[in-house]
């Protein structure tokens, strides 16, 4: 590429050797063989790039019709032997070129293939145009406009170049502005011919202005350094980067991001203000126009922008009530899964207490059996102990299939002292001998909102940890009791254990799922999580105070109900 650039460049520099009507023949043929050359470059890496296929041949036509209108002028000055007037036909050509090669920018994947980005980077790029003009106008163009002698149509022209090469500097720098590295590439390459191009515009104006300006004219070798740099973006090795997605605009917080949409439309404010304030003469209708149509795109990109926030927004809530449901079922899961973990707990309590009853009904059988030997009748006591082990054997499955049912039933007013009433005996199995058990629930009536799955979850789940937490053995308190919180009648649940207690660290994590201090396959770290999150859904509260080496109290605090 180095070579191939010094050699254009040179070639380019010998016409200055030359007659002007030399000079400008040789100019326009060698900035003709450029623009064609750079074209079937880019054809070329149009298949090497799939991805920027779309955006790579519309930059190829792009060259290829400034090439055209190169040719032309120089057809002309061939034959004729002067250059074509100013505007001619061929200039729609420089005209489409520009057009062309503004949407290649646009369809390159440099903008966000979603969402409104393509069409708000193609409006920053008009309004830096705009803007340029703008101050272009303010500054200097405005008299010159005003006391040129030139056609109208010609006067056009001139703008319609200024503003078509403005829009294709300002594209580039939009796309580049949050991701800088991409000017290293194609892009880079792009805005620097563009920006040469601009400058070959601004010196053109006054010449042409004036009436001294022709094809030939030195300032045109700056056509051929910008076609030079041009020819390099196809050559360059680098490839062009990806756009970020549109929801990466909520948090890109750069200074790029939040102050060059503002630029055109706050530049054309600050110079109106400023002019109204000190020169309310320089006010002119041009410069007017130019105001409100950066005004009018600023309100349209916000417009765009605002859009494109309310279908980021309609899509971040359609993904926020997806995960919730995926939570809800995930939450559902852990709370089935630490039930049924309790229930293999409370399955080892319960085969103890079948091999004593089981026991006691052998015992009786085998009496029976040797007194109806010896020819006598069995005691009527012997088969009431018989059933009696037999019922409280059914009791204590059915308590067991109970609690393992997987169907929670809905919630209603349930009399708490009852239930813990009745929970003793699921609550006896998961201790051992040396834990002893006591239930001081008084004798009122404590009506909560809930259900009896769980409140047994939430019972089995305090008293296994309590056990847990004494492997020396010591003793479990469940007391119930009413109090007042806040004024409102509650129900107040204690689990008090005497056992090693926890310190403040482990108290700040014991409610986070899967955190245990227990070893590896002697707990899930879901227990207290479950409980916590059933609390939450029935309106209560779960607080815990521990000390090492004294003990660990949970306080379940439950709101009443009328009965």
């Amino acid at each position: 590429m180095p070579w191939l650039l010094l050699g254009y460049g040179a070639l380019g520099l010998s016409t200055l050797f030359l007659p002007a009507t030399a000079r400008g023949l040789s100019l326009n043929a060698l900035n003709t063989l450029v623009f064609a050359h750079a074209g079937l470059l880019t054809l070329g890496r149009s298949r090497r790039e799939p991805e920027a296929r779309r955006g790579w041949l519309l930059f190829s036509m792009g060259l290829f019709a400034q090439s055209f209108n190169q040719a032309g002028a120089t057809l002309h000055m061939f034959h004729r032997g002067a250059p074509p007037s100013f505007p001619a036909w061929g200039d729609l050509f420089s005209f489409l070129s520009l057009g062309l090669i503004t949407a290649s920018l646009l369809a390159w994947p440099l903008a966000a293939a979603s969402g409104s980005e393509r069409w708000r980077k193609g409006l920053d790029g008009l309004g830096a145009a705009l803007s340029a003009f703008f101050l272009g106008w303010y500054f200097a163009l405005g008299p010159l406009f005003r006391q040129s002698q030139s056609s109208p149509l010609e006067r056009a022209a001139l703008v319609a170049f200024f503003l078509g090469n403005a829009m294709v500097l300002g594209t580039c720098a939009y796309l580049g502005a949050r991701q800088t590295s991409r000017f290293r590439g194609p892009l880079g390459w792009i805005t620097l011919g563009f920006g040469i191009s601009i400058l070959q515009v601004i010196l053109q104006v006054p010449l042409a202005l004036a009436g001294r300006y022709h094809l030939g004219d030195p300032v045109d070798l700056l056509v051929l350094l910008a076609a030079l740099f041009i020819l390099a973006a196809p050559l360059a090795r680098r490839s062009l980067e990806p756009g970020l997605p549109p929801s990466s605009e909520i948090r890109d917080h750069s200074p790029a991001a939040r102050i060059l949409p503002m630029l055109p439309a706050a530049t054309s404010l600050a110079f109106v203000l400023l002019t109204l304030a000190w020169a309310p003469a320089r006010l002119d209708p041009v410069i007017l126009a130019l105001a409100s149509g950066m005004a009018a795109l600023g309100l349209l990109r916000g417009a765009l922008a605002l859009r494109d926030l309310q279908h980021l927004s309609v899509a971040l809530e359609a993904r926020v009530m997806d995960r919730t449901r995926d939570l809800e079922v995930m939450q559902d899961a852990m709370l089935r899964t630490e039930r049924m973990n309790a229930m293999a707990v409370l399955g080892a309590g319960m085969a103890h207490d079948l091999n004593n009853t089981l026991a006691t009904v052998r015992a009786c059988a085998e009496l029976a059996r040797m007194k109806l030997e010896d020819g006598q009748r069995p005691e009527i006591k012997d088969l009431d102990h018989i059933l009696v082990a037999a019922d409280q054997s059914a009791a204590l499955t059915r308590r067991l299939m109970s609690f393992g049912h997987m169907e929670d039933t809905p919630p209603q007013v349930i009399c708490l002292r009852e239930e813990l009433s009745h929970l003793e005996t699921i609550l006896r199995m998961l201790l051992g001998r040396q834990i002893s058990l006591r239930l001081d629930l008084g004798g009122a009536r404590i009506p909560v909102l809930g259900s009896r799955a769980q409140i047994e979850q939430i019972l089995v789940n305090l008293v296994g940890n309590a056990r847990d937490a004494m492997p020396q053995g010591g003793e479990i308190l469940v007391r119930l009791s009413k109090a007042t919180s806040a004024g409102k009648p509650i129900a107040r649940v204690e689990v008090e254990d005497s056992g090693e207690g926890m310190t403040p660290e482990v108290q700040e994590k014991i409610f986070s799922p899967f955190f245990t201090t227990k070893g590896p396959g002697r707990g899930t770290g879901l227990g207290l999580a479950s409980v916590r999150q059933i609390m939450h859904e029935l309106g209560g509260t779960l607080a815990v105070a521990s000390q090492p080496g004294i003990g660990t109290t949970f306080v379940l605090r439950l709101p009443l109900v009328e009965d």
